[in-house]
């Protein structure tokens, strides 16, 4: 068998525009191209991407799949069978882009779309995979869609008559037609539009605009012009920058007419059957947007047009139809010798009509019968209708079998009316023609599927809609042709069913009416096909039956299909669906737990509490169902003891046992309908050896429950994942634990003085309590002496630990016990950060005690931080220059000529004294020390083998300050680019009352003092304009004398490179009178010369130039003596002087 005989084919497949948050729809058509064989049970299947969903089809899907991924798969089955060479059959579906993915992410305009598919599936034989022989025939096509932000529709009829007035001048136009334009914008977004519509040469646009939707406000006043495109005139309607609403949908319609000429009636005749045509494109007003939509419709432009129509679309045979045609006439002409021809097809008899036909013939050659129709005038503008009564045969006139007996009309018989027309049109005296049909079927009996009811496992009724695995669903199908009286031809009634359906064989049936001629065969997918054969009219038929459900299935599974199909007289095959959704559902189990008492965080030796436990089936989501033979248990505790007479178990479901355990309660629940519940409550009371801090956590749980009541030995269905819990919590107030300190202002040295208490709850008993203190570790150590209520106690020191003595039992079960201790620790050492003042030392009491008596030990522990001080030194130095009274702080420009007054601050910051402190200030060879000039509150020398100044406290209480001042200058020979960094470092001091405990490290600000480069060069008083321009006038054939002085304004020696640009004649140079070199012209001079190296500060030279002005200069003539010097200590300063002579 050839596999390329199903042909499948859509509208369109590639870059479909779709809106982001709106539909799109394309169209199916699939054919047989067999000459002979019949194709059966087609299905279609489409899947669907992430951030797109199924919004409609032809036929209500038999299933949708939603997958992990945010993709879905979906499905039509068994849509109808396939005859050779049957007219396509279409199949329409529209599907929805979502605004968003399923992972939240908006999705993008542009954004393309792929991964969909469409694909057709049909049987080589009538029951699929249970018909030896079968093959599967299959198609495939891809498809993707690309999101738009907006997009646009035009729409007019399909034939218009020409009738637009004579002259654009006048209003005389006959003939009007609407256009209908409509625009979408997506859901996410507005945008910014501009809109063109365009008319043909040919088209008169009328007005009257009507607008309808979001954004029709602003759709009012529209610009309308003439425009010529590639040579054509056309006729514009024009909006700019229309911000479309999110998610608008605008409708707007407007009037207009065909004229007979082009160019406003003034050109080329327009021809009867002329195509013309409409666009709209809109495009984005945002430059930074590309975005389009472009669509167009086209008519014909008559001056004679045909219309056909039937009163009734479905008939019957032995019905009585009426046919109508009506034929206009445009504005321009009159017509004449008019012909029309009615086609009445075979199984339709004439009866009459409104105007008598001119023949009538019955004609075996085109089996049916043609009526003809002449009208000698038909005026401008006129229409004429004429009506025709006619007859459904009950057999056809010229359709026979094989034995020559005529073919009874049967249901879905197809009856199509043709009419055609043609005339002259007086003037042009040219024929003009138009034709139209009308169509008409026999009725198809009906079918209804019914959920009649649910039972148990067992036979027994269901009071509740929802199924479960086990349950029996009861079906009722209907076939209804009661009131049709053409014979049904070939009938076959499928039902399909769920995969949760199983088995599908063997079922009973009980059948009512019109009985199947064959038993019931089994049918792919999943179904049965119960055939009828040819049905006589005025029949119906029920069939009533049971299914078992084996399994649960997601709603959009579920589906139960029923299927009628049939062959018409031509052999085609009809179909008509019916679908109801099995509900099968699962318990819904909710599962409480409450415990009500005295106290629940404070509980007591000997009170009574109350636990109450409900586990409940809701019945408010509509798909609950029963849940049979589960256990609902709740854990019990030692702690407390169960009162057996309390024991009680209410509500609406059925149980048949309470089971006590040592450690748990449990009750046997035989049957929890939906909106039933059952509530545990038992009592219990506290042990009399309650101990502090326990907590009494139980929990209620229940295993998962069955479909039905469970059989030994039979196939039972256990739900899963429907195990809840639900935990209460009893609990004994802890051990309370103080530590606190007698209050001091404490240091390294010092005693420190704990008050420690432990009070065990009232309704507790504790067993071996005694406490422990950590004391820090390296921070502090036991002194002594300690006490318990005042009483001295010895605890046991073990490093940095202090064990009291074991209280033993404490029965606090009456009134509440409490325990104080003191102690006394020192303050062996503590560490702190730069410049800080306080540090913080952390120990933790303990308390220990057991349970339960021989127990393990529980803890509580509780820490105390303390505050420890220590004294501090802030430090500050400044500087003096006193060869100039400059003050510096951190950065000091300095000469070698610089005396250089340092002072020193310190200042104890703290909240505790300082004593024995010392400080050092390093001096840096560079500098010479002179003299300490003055000191408060310290002693300070000069250290002459270590070269430090070094500072001695006695004593710095508590924010004192001091200082001291010294002086140092710095050595003579250095050089410019020197730094000098001076800082203060506390080398040790101590607080005044540990000699063990050494503080140190802090510094004070560095300033550093620098001797910088600098140069100074000028030009001649006598000559200068400026302190860089000279300006001197040298006669031709004389000698010109340049002098530029230099200095070093530097800080210390430096040497000094000098520059001279190139000059268009020789010179000579000097410096200090020294012949230094003579230089050529057009020379550039750069030198570091001994004379201008290791300058010291203040030295001055003498730079001069002797230059021969040639006498053969031209009046005018200019020299530019260009001279720098530069230092080659960084940051490399220099000067420059620009000598002129220009040699008049």
């Amino acid at each position: 068998m050839s596999l390329d005989i199903l042909n499948m084919t859509i509208d369109k497949t590639q870059n479909i525009p779709i809106l982001v948050g709106n539909t799109s729809s394309f169209n199916i058509k699939i054919k047989n191209l067999s000459n002979t064989l019949r194709l059966y049970n087609l299905s279609l299947f489409l899947n669907l991407p992430d951030g797109m969903v199924l919004s409609s089809s032809t036929l209500p899907q038999t299933s949708s799949v939603p997958n992990i991924d945010g993709s879905a798969n979906y499905s039509w089955v068994n849509l109808k069978d396939l005859a050779p060479l049957e007219v396509d059959y279409t199949f329409s579906i529209t599907v929805q882009c979502n605004t968003k993915f399923k992972s939240g992410d908006t999705i993008p305009f542009d954004y393309i779309f792929s991964g969909i598919t469409v694909l057709c599936q049909v049987d080589t034989m009538p029951r699929g995979s249970y018909d030896i022989g079968n093959q599967i025939l299959t198609q495939q096509l891809d498809m993707t869609f690309k999101t738009v932000r907006f997009y646009s529709t035009i729409s007019t009829s399909g034939k218009v008559l020409k009738g637009a007035g004579t002259s654009s001048n006048l209003d005389n136009y006959t003939q009007i037609q609407t256009t209908t334009c409509k625009f979408f914008n997506n859901a996410v977004s507005t945008s910014s539009v501009n809109i063109s519509i365009l008319l043909e040469d040919g088209i008169r646009y009328i007005g009257n605009i009507s607008i309808s939707g979001a954004d029709s406000s602003k759709f009012i006043n529209p610009t309308i012009s003439s425009v010529n495109i590639d040579g054509k005139i056309y006729t514009q309607i024009y909006y700019g920058n229309i911000n479309l609403s999110i998610n608008s949908n605008t409708t707007l319609t407007f009037n207009y007419a065909v004229w007979n000429q082009y160019n406003n009636n003034q050109g080329d005749f327009i021809i009867h059957g002329t195509v013309l045509n409409m666009h709209v494109n809109m495009y984005s007003a945002d430059p930074l947007i590309v975005s389009n939509s472009n669509s167009e419709t086209k008519f014909t432009a008559m001056d004679l047009i045909i219309n056909t129509y039937t009163n009734n679309r479905l008939v019957d045979v032995q019905d009585y139809v009426t046919y109508t045609y009506t034929f206009s006439v445009g504005q321009y002409y009159d017509v004449e010798d008019i012909i029309v021809n009615y086609y009445l097809p075979d199984g339709i008899s004439y009866v009459s009509s409104s105007s008598t036909p001119t023949s009538i013939d019955d004609n075996p050659v085109i089996q049916g019968l043609n009526l003809t129709y002449n009208f000698s005038l038909a005026a401008q503008n006129s229409s004429t209708t004429i009506t025709i009564y006619a007859k459904i045969d009950s057999y056809y006139r010229y359709k026979k079998d094989s034995q020559s007996i005529n073919l009874p009309v049967v249901a879905s018989d197809p009856f199509l009316a043709t009419t055609n027309i043609l005339g002259i049109l007086i003037g042009p005296f040219s024929t003009v023609t138009d034709s139209s049909s009308t169509s008409s079927s026999i009725s198809v009996g009906s079918i209804d599927k019914q959920f009649i009811k649910g039972y148990y496992k067992d036979g027994t009724p269901k009071n509740i809609d929802t199924l479960a695995p086990g349950d029996l669903a009861e079906y009722l199908l209907s076939y209804n042709a009661s009131s049709l009286k053409a014979i049904q031809k070939e009938v076959y009634i499928d039902d399909f069913f769920p995969l949760s359906v199983d088995p599908i064989d063997n079922l009973n049936y009980i059948y009512t009416g019109y009985n199947p001629i064959l038993s019931p065969q089994l049918i792919s997918p999943h179904g049965v096909d119960f055939y009828y054969g040819d049905i006589p009219g005025l029949s119906s038929s029920s069939i009533n039956f049971k299914v078992p459900i084996a399994q649960l299935g997601s709603s959009t599974q579920n589906v139960n299909l029923m299927k009628l199909k049939g062959i018409n007289t031509y052999g085609y095959a009809y179909s008509n669906r019916d679908q109801v959704n099995f509900n099968i559902g699962t318990p819904n189990l909710q599962l409480t737990k409450s415990v009500n008492g005295p106290n629940k965080n404070s509980i007591k030796v000997n009170e009574v509490y109350t636990y109450s436990i409900t586990i409940s089936n809701t019945n408010n989501l509509g798909t609950e169902t029963d849940a049979f033979n589960f256990i609902l248990s709740d854990t019990l505790s030692s702690w407390f003891v169960i009162d057996q007479n309390s024991i009680n178990v209410s509500g609406s479901g059925s149980y048949s046992s309470i089971d006590m355990q040592n450690e748990s309660i449990s009750v046997n629940i035989n049957k929890l309908s939906p909106g039933q519940s059952l509530t545990l409550t038992y009592k219990v009371t506290i042990i009399s050896t309650l101990a502090p801090k326990v907590t009494i956590k139980t929990t209620a749980t229940n295993t998962n429950p069955y479909s039905q009541i469970y059989e030994e030995g039979s196939t039972n269905f256990q739900y899963s994942n429907l195990i809840k819990s639900a935990s209460t919590t009893l609990s004994s107030a802890s051990i309370t634990l103080t530590k606190t300190n007698i209050s001091d202002v404490f240091k390294v040295g010092s005693p420190i003085t704990y008050i420690l208490s432990v009070a065990v709850p009232q309704g507790t008993i504790a067993y071996g309590l005694y406490l422990k203190d950590i004391l820090p570790s390296g921070g502090q150590s036991y002194l002594g002496p300690a006490s318990r209520n005042n009483e001295p106690i010895t605890p046991i020191i073990s490093s940095n630990t202090v064990t009291f003595p074991s209280e033993g039992t404490i029965d606090a079960r009456v009134t509440s016990q409490t325990i104080k201790y003191n102690m006394t620790c020192t303050i062996t050492n503590a560490n702190k950060t730069l410049n800080s003042t306080t540090s913080t030392q952390t120990n933790s009491i303990q308390c220990f005690y057991q349970q339960i008596q021989g127990g393990s030990f529980s803890s509580v522990s509780k820490n105390l931080s303390v505050t420890i001080n220590h004294p501090n030194l802030v430090m500050n130095l400044t500087a003096i220059d006193k060869s100039n009274s400059t003050l510096y702080n951190q950065n000091a420009n300095i000469t070698t000529n610089s005396i250089m007054q340092f002072k020193l601050t310190f200042k104890n910051n703290s909240s505790i004294k300082l004593v024995n402190g010392t400080i050092e200030i390093p001096l840096n060879n560079n500098f010479l020390f002179t003299e300490i000039n003055t000191s408060i509150f310290c002693n300070a020398y000069y250290n002459s083998s270590s070269n430090k100044i070094v500072i001695s406290i006695p004593i710095l209480d508590v924010s004192n300050t001091g200082y001291v001042i010294f002086t140092a200058i710095p050595q003579s020979t250095l050089r410019s680019g020197t730094s000098i960094p001076t800082q203060a470092t506390a080398i040790s001091y101590y607080n005044d009352i540990s000699t063990i405990k050494i503080y140190g490290g802090e510094k004070s600000n560095i300033i550093t003092c620098s001797l910088s480069p600098g140069v100074s060069l000028t030009p001649d008083p006598l000559t200068k304009i400026n302190d860089s321009t000279s300006f001197i006038v040298t006669q031709p054939g004389n000698t010109a004398v340049i002098v530029d002085y230099f200095k070093n304004i530097g800080g210390g020696y430096d040497d000094f490179t000098l520059i001279m640009q190139k000059v268009g004649i020789p010179y000579t140079l000097y410096i200090d009178n020294i012949k230094i070199a003579d230089i050529p012209k057009n020379t550039l001079y750069q030198q570091t010369l001994p004379i201008m190296s290791n300058l010291a500060p203040n030295t001055t030279k003498i730079i001069k130039i002797h230059a021969l002005i040639p006498y053969d200069n031209p009046l005018g003539t200019r020299y530019d003596f260009i001279v720098t010097a530069k230092s080659v200590t960084n940051p490399y300063p220099e000067q420059t002087v620009l000598n002129i002579d220009p040699s008049f």
